[in-house]
This record gives structure tokens, C-alpha cells and sequence, in this order.
């Protein structure tokens, strides 16, 4: 009997899963062809995970927002999906199971991403307001410093940053991202639009450039 319901009880989960993808895959047709009330539902339904997506970007990068400006651009997110003939909102597949707020999410993170480079906001390492500038100063060693120390950390993390300004914008973002956010190198190649297996060539080549970079400017030695 207790077999009995768990196969009816996984045959529900996929009757239900099934009436989601349909339900899914109808709005998104409606929304691709034009119609107003899908684009709509669409917007209403998914706002808060896009406005999250996009939130996120300014909090990882350490930029302040406004409540408007977070508003502003994921209204462009919606915008950018529906131009052009909805051609990005076409790109959506579902495939390996992802499901549509994960993609429009990953969208929103790229938008933001973009936006922000295109109006010279990202990896800005030497502001002093910057949230990751803030933490690469702050880096000290684990056993409470004396005077002398705390100003050899400042001065190789004052390098550091000297360094970084070298590479090219979507290396310092790979940095920004994998090492100074921490973000696990899977979703850093998510956020940046490349493969996990790309992500970790780029780590490689990012650990030959720097210290390639060391050699040339500091002689071999932070």
C-alpha cells in the first residue's frame, strides 16, 4: 500500500510538473507573438526575481542603489527580452532542467553587469567607497598585528590592486567575482556567460598573467 501511494503521489509531482511546463511554454509563446495580457502576466509574475538579479550585481560590486534605479533597470531587463521581436526571450530552452526564473535571473545578472561597465562602474578597485576596495584594504593577517605588519599587508594589498588594474575589464571581473566575492567558479562562469570549463582555463591563464605581471613590475616579489 505504502509503495502504492508513493507511485501515485510521483505520478501527481509529474502531472503537476507537466501542466507548469505547458503553462510556462504558453506564456512565453504569448509573449513572443505580442500579446499584451502575456507580457504582462510575464512582468507581474517573474518582477521580483529579475529586481533580485538585478540587485544583486550592484551588492556584489559594492555600488550603492537607489529603490528607482533597481526599478529602472529591471524594467529595461523586461524591455531587452521583448526587443527586436522578443529575439532574447527566444534564447529561453529549458534545457538540464533549468527553469525560467533561474534563466530570467542570470539575465538580469548579465544586464546589470553590462550596464554597469558600460558607464564605468565596475571593478573600480582603488575607490575608496568600493566595497571590494574596502575589504582588499582591510585584508590583515590572523594573529592581531603590530604597526609594522599592518603596513606590509597595506602595501601588498595597495599591489595587489595595482596589479588587477593591468588586466583586461572581463579578467578584473573574473577577479572581482571568484576571488574577491567568493562566488563558487561555476556561478562566476554563469554570471560572466562562459562555460565552467572556460572558468577554470581563465583561472589559469589569470594565475600565468599575474604572476608574469609580478615579475615585471615588482621583480618577482609582493
Amino acid at each position: 500500500m505504502r509503495g502504492s501511494a508513493s507511485r501515485a503521489d510521483r505520478v501527481v509531482a509529474l502531472s503537476k510538473k507537466a501542466k507548469a511546463a505547458d503553462s510556462t511554454a504558453e506564456l512565453l509563446e504569448g509573449c513572443i507573438r505580442g500579446d499584451r495580457e502575456a507580457r504582462t502576466t510575464l512582468v507581474e509574475k517573474y518582477s521580483g526575481i529579475v529586481s533580485y538579479g538585478v540587485t544583486v550585481i550592484f551588492q556584489q560590486f559594492g555600488r550603492p542603489y537607489r529603490k528607482e534605479e533597481i526599478e529602472d533597470l529591471s524594467q529595461d531587463v523586461f524591455l531587452a527580452l521583448f526587443d527586436k521581436d522578443s529575439r532574447k526571450l527566444r534564447q529561453y530552452q529549458g534545457r538540464n532542467g533549468c527553469s525560467l526564473a533561474s534563466w530570467l535571473r542570470v539575465v538580469a545578472n548579465r544586464f546589470t553587469i553590462d550596464r554597469l561597465r558600460r558607464e564605468g562602474r565596475t571593478i573600480s578597485l582603488d575607490d575608496p567607497e568600493s566595497g571590494e576596495s574596502w575589504r582588499v584594504r582591510e585584508t590583515r593577517p590572523d594573529s592581531r598585528p603590530g604597526p609594522e605588519p599592518q603596513v606590509e599587508a597595506a602595501e601588498r594589498a595597495a599591489r595587489v590592486r595595482e596589479l588587477v588594474t593591468h588586466l583586461p575589464p572581463k579578467d578584473q571581473m573574473f577577479v572581482q567575482l571568484f576571488y574577491f566575492q567568493g562566488l563558487p567558479i561555476d556561478e562566476v562562469a554563469t554570471t560572466i556567460g562562459i562555460t565552467t570549463n572556460a572558468a577554470y582555463v581563465r583561472k589559469m591563464r589569470l594565475h600565468q598573467k599575474l604572476r608574469k605581471l609580478v615579475t615585471t613590475e615588482y621583480e618577482g616579489e609582493l
